[in-house]
């Protein structure tokens, strides 16, 4: 302690000058002082004298073992030893610590988890005796409770474990494959952003107006232009122009194949006098799980997907108000196709070019035959002609205007796990994007009617 300090203390009374919490803290020094001297500089402090065995005091002591003095590290007035490690270097935790109540805690919760293990193993046991005896399957009645009953223990089993709470709460290294931390993501989930989600949902009419009900399990999040999109918010026609990056949170270790689709409800019909859907873009065959939750974006792997409708630039007239473009991720029990042709007429040319001479007789013969196999070869040349460029065809192989996603639901065989919408209106920006696109009628203007004004 300084002169100044002492000097402060000794004057009894607190100065003006000098806070109340400063001059506690400075009366704690000197008592600290006063209880444990501290040697002059020039001295080393006294190291503890070494126990003295009698068997072993005739002897000459061990060279390679260092006496307990030399072994700990020189302290000085400027370095200080570390307080969080042990002496061998390991770092001290709440578990190591000698607190008697936390340590009984923990001894509970080890007994209640080994008690669940038990619990599992013999749930495991009966369920596999059970298939075995009564040749039941993993989708029966009976085998579906037990296996919820054992997901439930597994659950358990972490959730009050207080070193699993520190490391999820703290952001440190998580394995996404446990199931606690599954159930806390889904429980964080829910509390906030599923909210937000279905009230958008429900606050744009999407329920009802193109499905009745949904109930997503996953967290869905799109991106355009490498921004990350609100629930239902607005984005500008020049930042449409690209099919958004679609990446999706699941809450379980399964692995899944899904179809993304965006569907626009808003789609002006001048002959009904209303409005209709309009399928905006569809994927189908599309492979999510835990390691893999980028659906759609630059880094994924195009094998497998099938783009059935490619995505179309969006595009809204001035008058129109806002488009709703309505993302909903589908669920698949396996692999579809649809609108491909089947591949068994490939067969038959293989033939004719085995036997080219005989061809051309059979088709000056049956002149009625040639207009009816004309027009497939004409159907079938826009799609050789793509390939041979490299150039994407923009053809959808399903009917974009009217398309019933109820329907399509039902004919697949397909579940809404996930959804998401964004919207788009007219803009300063709207104009390029239409003439970009080839549109004459860029600057149609719709009008109410005088009736509804």
């Amino acid at each position: 302690m300084s002169l100044c300090s002492r000097a402060v203390l000794q004057a009894g009374s607190r100065p003006r000058a000098v806070s109340k919490p400063a001059f506690l803290y400075l009366k704690r020094q000197l008592s600290t002082e006063l209880q444990s001297p501290t040697p002059p500089f020039h001295e080393s402090p006294s190291s503890p004298p070494p126990p003295v065995d009698t068997a072993s005091s005739s002897t000459p002591q061990d060279v390679s073992q260092p006496p307990p003095s030399e072994s700990a590290p020189p302290t000085s007035a400027g370095r200080r030893k570390a307080k969080s490690k042990h002496s061998d270097g390991s770092l001290h935790t709440i578990e190591t610590m000698p607190f008697k109540c936390y340590q009984e805690a923990l001894k509970v919760l080890r007994d209640d988890r080994e008690e669940k293990l038990v619990k599992i193993a013999e749930q495991q046991k009966a369920i596999a005796g059970l298939k075995k005896l009564h040749n039941l399957t993993d989708t029966s009645p009976r085998i579906v409770k037990m296996q919820e009953y054992i997901d439930e223990l597994k659950l358990n089993i972490d959730k009050n474990n207080p070193r699993i709470k520190y490391t999820y709460d703290n952001k440190l290294k998580v394995d996404p494959y446990r199931k606690i931390y599954q159930h806390w993501d889904e429980l964080k989930w829910r509390e906030m952003k599923r909210r937000i989600l279905m009230q958008r949902i429900e606050q744009m009419n999407v329920v009802p107006d193109i499905l009745p009900t949904i109930d997503p399990i996953i967290d869905v999040s799109l991106r355009f232009r490498r921004k990350n999109l609100l629930h239902g918010a607005k984005v500008l026609a020049k930042n449409a122009t690209r099919y958004p990056s679609v990446q999706v949170k699941q809450f379980d270790s399964e692995k899944r194949l899904v179809t993304v689709l965006v569907v626009d409800p808003d789609k002006p019909n001048l002959e009904k006098n209303g409005f209709d859907y309009y399928l905006q873009w569809m994927v189908t065959n599309c492979e999510i799980s835990i390691e893999n939750p980028m659906v759609i974006g630059v880094s994924t792997s195009h094998n497998g997907r099938d783009e059935v409708a490619p995505y179309e630039v969006p595009y809204v007239h001035k008058g129109e108000g806002y488009h709703r473009y309505c993302l909903f991720i589908l669920e698949q029990n396996g692999r579809i196709d649809i609108g491909k042709k089947p591949e068994q007429p490939v067969k038959p040319k293989a033939e004719a070019k085995e036997g080219e001479a005989a061809a051309p007789a059979e088709a000056k013969e049956g002149e009625p035959t040639t207009p009816t196999e004309t027009p497939k070869t004409e159907e079938a040349s826009p799609s050789t002609s793509t390939k041979s460029t490299g150039v994407k065809s923009k053809e959808a192989r399903i009917k974009r205007l009217g398309f019933n996603l109820r329907s399509f639901i039902a004919k697949n065989d397909l579940k809404v796990i996930g959804a998401d919408l964004w919207r788009v209106e007219f803009d300063d920006t709207m104009i390029d994007v239409m003439k970009k696109l080839g549109r004459t009628d860029w600057d149609m203007k719709y009008l109410k009617h005088p009736e509804h004004i």
